[in-house]
């Protein structure tokens, strides 16, 4: 396994990617770094910013789409994907991490924020102005 560089710490319901020599205790910090994955009740869960920056590393269960399956899963549409694997993956538009993604009975459906997805939803006005 390729050694991080930095740390790992749990904080805020999250695992954490830092540099940061010392998070001092009772000060509210609203990130130390970047969320790795979301800490939930049954598990983990990638966060999207984490998958985006560690994208080199990632080998495996990465899952690519084109610029039309792109904007149907930042709609909040499923894409067919009867080979992906089950599970959390790393969507791809064009070799880019792009977000967390899961794949539930062959379907692909976008676990990327509200936020984030207007974001890339504007920017995909741009790229299919590159396209043509």
């Amino acid at each position: 396994m390729e050694k991080l560089p930095g740390r790992v710490v749990e904080r805020a319901r999250g695992l954490w990617l830092t540099t940061a020599d010392l998070i001092p205790q009772g000060v509210k910090v609203h990130s130390v770094g970047v969320r790795l994955f979301y800490l939930q009740g049954w598990g983990l869960k990638p966060a999207s910013l984490g998958l985006s920056f560690l994208a080199g590393r990632i080998k495996r269960n990465r899952v690519e789409v084109d610029l039309d399956e792109l904007e149907r899963l930042l709609l909040g549409h499923a894409v067919e994907r009867p080979e992906a694997p089950e599970g959390y993956v790393a969507i791809v538009y064009r070799g880019d991490v792009i977000g967390c993604g899961k794949v539930r009975e062959g379907k692909l459906s976008a676990e990327i924020s509200k936020t984030r997805r207007q974001e890339l939803l504007a920017a995909l006005t741009w790229e299919r102005g590159r396209e043509r």
